[in-house]
């Protein structure tokens, strides 16, 4: 066979693109693939320790992930170092298995892991606008629980996502705040479930008007009987939502996941990091 010394630097290199595949270069096949697969393994659990355990979880998911690769990195370092004078390459030692195990593993395998990850356990997601304030600020950057509701049902206070009815390619976030089977009624910004006024300590009004029914149902609304199947969200910046009460309730069924805390918030107006929201859950 072929003799080409292996380069250290180069099994280092190429693990940092793809764990597993400086293992393959130093001619440790069964190895690049335990390392590839532990990897993906490393992912899913990271995800979930952030969604058990925030905010150490997400603290805990970060250092484990990069302790694991920089391991793979040294490995495969070290791996190569026996070879640095002499090598027998063997029969997938070859620049297009190189290529091939790249796009398999990274374009492949990782896109569908991290659609499994998205469709089942956890989602991110950016708060673009203040429909949500004070709860959430624009440039948050949330964790969604992609598996809760798959167990159980929506209750009300959840911070939801789910596909805007007027248009489904786009996500909402809004708080439930009526329950299938639940009669909801608004009197001058006042919510009434079954009769009985709402505590909501999380709402935010800017505008201390009282718009009439006849107007516009911002601050008077209903009363209507929500479906079974249904829930009735709004947003917690009361005055600037748009949400159930101007386009319908929203399918229980359809609900992505749950806002459970926030990983990253940037506050674009005052170019600053908002250290004190990263790690909050939302509540």
């Amino acid at each position: 066979m072929e003799n080409r010394p292996r380069k250290p630097w180069l099994a280092g290199v190429l693990t940092i693109f793809t764990i597993g595949l400086g293992h393959l270069y130093c001619g440790e096949l069964k190895k690049a693939i335990i390392l590839f697969v532990g990897g993906q393994i490393v992912l899913i659990l990271a995800f979930s320790a952030c969604l058990l355990y925030a905010p150490l979880g997400q603290i805990i998911a970060i250092i484990v992930g990069i302790a694991y690769l920089i391991g793979c990195i040294v490995d495969s370092v070290k791996s190569a170092k026996p070879y640095k004078h002499s090598y027998a390459m063997k029969k997938y030692n070859k620049w297009y298995i190189y290529i091939l195990f790249w796009v398999v593993a990274s374009f492949i395998i990782q896109t569908l892991v991290g659609t499994g990850v998205k469709t089942n356990i956890a989602q991110a997601y950016k708060i673009p606008s203040g429909v949500m304030l004070q709860t959430l600020q624009i440039g948050d950057h949330i964790i969604a629980n992609k598996f809760t509701y798959k167990i159980s049902r929506p209750e009300r206070g959840d911070i939801v996502i789910f596909p805007f009815p007027e248009n489904p390619s786009k996500d909402f976030i809004k708080r439930v705040i009526g329950l299938g089977g639940e009669t909801l009624e608004i009197i001058n910004k006042k919510i009434l479930i079954d009769d009985t006024t709402l505590n909501e300590p999380y709402v935010t009004h800017r505008d201390m008007r009282i718009i009439p029914k006849e107007l516009q149902p911002r601050d008077n609304f209903g009363p209507i009987k929500i479906p079974s199947d249904s829930l009735f969200v709004m947003g917690d910046n009361r005055d600037h939502s748009y949400d159930s009460r101007f386009w319908g309730v929203v399918k229980s069924s359809s609900i992505k996941g749950k806002a459970i805390n926030i990983y990253w918030s940037w506050d674009k107006e005052n170019v600053a990091v908002r250290w004190d929201r990263i790690g909050k859950r939302i509540k």
